[in-house]
């Protein structure tokens, strides 16, 4: 099964094909608003958690995070930004880690340690946002990240 395959990182924490799937698709043809991403339960692979279609709003994709809260875990996401900066329309695809207060050590250790390899397969990303509280999570917080003339840039 294709969306089962993964490749392995130094954190020992796969990503499935339906991972690398879904962010093309929200890449190229703007298909989904955001994609939730999570450590499956045997803590072996990145898989998709949930994908919020168009007509869904920020506030859907921050209550899904919260939801992770609520059971102490951490999530990555990725949100499609449309913003005018000047007049101009523009967009961006922002990288989020979640990673609560209230996570477990060993839920941020995982996150934190398969972040790097995970954000390398998605390429396109220029905006990254690390998010521990709610007020990280404010949409002027994005917003201000995203309008930056210099954003996120990973490692060459």
């Amino acid at each position: 099964m294709k969306g089962a395959q993964s490749v392995k990182h130094s954190s020992g924490v796969g990503v499935t094909e339906q991972c690398i799937q879904a962010f093309h698709e929200i890449k190229m043809n703007h298909r989904w608003l955001y994609i939730i991403y999570r450590i499956s339960d045997d803590l072996k692979n990145i898989i998709v958690d949930e994908i919020g279609d168009r007509d869904r709003t920020y506030a859907d994709f921050v209550d899904h995070l919260k939801d992770a809260e609520r059971k102490k875990q951490c999530r990555y996401g990725v949100y499609d930004v449309q913003f005018l900066q000047d007049h101009v329309p523009q967009e961006r695809l922002v990288f989020f880690l979640w990673s609560p207060e209230c996570a477990t050590i060993r839920q941020k250790m995982l996150y934190s340690t398969s972040k790097a390899a995970f954000r390398l397969r998605l390429k396109g990303i220029t905006t990254e946002m690390q998010c521990n509280d709610d007020s990280d999570l404010a949409v002027s917080n994005v917003l201000e990240r995203c309008s930056r003339k210099y954003t996120f840039s990973p490692p060459i």
